[in-house]
């Protein structure tokens, strides 16, 4: 913030050379203004803490699940009614969606993080073209806002579908279960992209969320953290998993006194139903813990432990495994950010 310089002021009227001294002088003269001071700068950590508390609360009450607006987005984009600009936004997001017909790859885990909408200002700044989830998001808006402009006023905007909770930081993370389109079959081009319209500014909310829940501790400066959401395909139609990376940088181990690694998973896909998976590595060691909340997917998962096993042995991994039955997921209230 620059302030700008104050103009000095007047200096008062000198007395003619030679006059008696004691003569009087005009009150105009002599009461000189004095000088205002200038106002202290702002503190730019108060002024930032203040932008990202403003930024949360506005999202918050905006956002929506990401798994909705898929959904109908899916639909969208086989219509073949939208315009050119609208058909290429929903193209692309449908392109984004990480296949759940085979194990993903570590590449494919990498590409899918990358493109998360996470990093999309960093990138901005260095100059790039984000080719990722946020800038697809907003590519859609645009899209959609500009194709709505045709739809009649008052027109009925379908319901987005089921509610879902914010993003939290120190939550448990919670997956989007495939849910069904709430866009009707035939719908035409004007209520399409209205529909579009609504739920992409929900989904940018939410990737806000996302990023605030993703920023560091002041606490803990050494710790890291990110929160994302990777758009899966299922055979159901379009779900959402959510992933939450960690480094403790604060090792409590003289023995091993590297950061540990945390990774929090949870994915919601038919036929095992809810399931989280949380891992911890420190060094050559893995800490895993998967949790079911149907009993007949944790059988299941009991049953197929020995290649989760031998992934860990091939990475040359010690290993400990636990499985235990979990209660639904249960949203924290508050710290949508640091």
């Amino acid at each position: 913030m620059s302030i700008a310089p104050i103009a000095p002021s007047p200096l008062p009227a000198l007395a003619p050379s030679g006059a008696a001294q004691g003569a009087a002088t005009p009150a105009s003269q002599t009461a000189a203004a004095t000088p205002a001071l200038p106002a202290s700068p702002p503190d730019p950590a108060a002024a930032l803490q203040s932008a990202m508390t403003a930024l949360r609360q506005s999202a918050v009450v905006k956002q929506d699940g990401l798994a909705n607006l898929m959904a109908n987005v899916l639909r969208a984009v086989s219509s073949g009614s939208l315009p050119p600009a609208l058909q290429s936004a929903v193209q692309q997001l449908v392109d984004m969606h990480l296949p759940t017909d085979k194990p993903p790859s570590a590449a494919d885990i990498k590409t899918a993080l990358a493109s998360s909408g996470l990093f999309t200002e960093s990138d901005l700044a260095k100059g790039g073209a984000p080719n990722d989830l946020k800038s697809g998001l907003g590519k859609l808006n645009q899209a959609a806002q500009a194709a709505a402009k045709s739809a009649p006023d008052g027109a009925e905007v379908p319901h987005q579908g089921p509610s879902v909770p914010p993003p939290m930081r120190g939550g448990v993370p919670v997956a989007q279960a495939a849910t069904l389109p709430t866009l009707p079959k035939g719908a035409d081009a004007a209520l399409t992209a209205k529909l579009l319209a609504t739920g992409s500014e929900a989904a940018l909310a939410r990737q806000d969320l996302l990023q605030l829940a993703s920023l560091p501790d002041p606490q803990n400066p050494s710790d890291k953290r990110w929160m994302v959401e990777v758009p899966l395909m299922t055979p159901q139609g379009p779900a959402v998993a959510q992933l939450v990376i960690a480094r403790d940088g604060r090792s409590t181990s003289t023995e091993a006194p590297e950061p540990v690694w945390r990774v929090g998973l949870a994915v919601n896909l038919e036929p095992l139903g809810p399931v989280r998976a949380n891992l911890a590595l420190s060094g050559g060691h893995a800490w895993v813990t998967i949790a079911a909340e149907r009993p007949e997917s944790l059988d299941k998962l009991q049953q197929d432990a020995g290649w989760l096993s031998g992934a860990l042995q091939e990475a040359e991994l010690e290993s400990d495994l636990a499985f235990q039955s979990a209660a639904p997921a249960k949203p924290k209230r508050g710290g949508y950010g640091p």
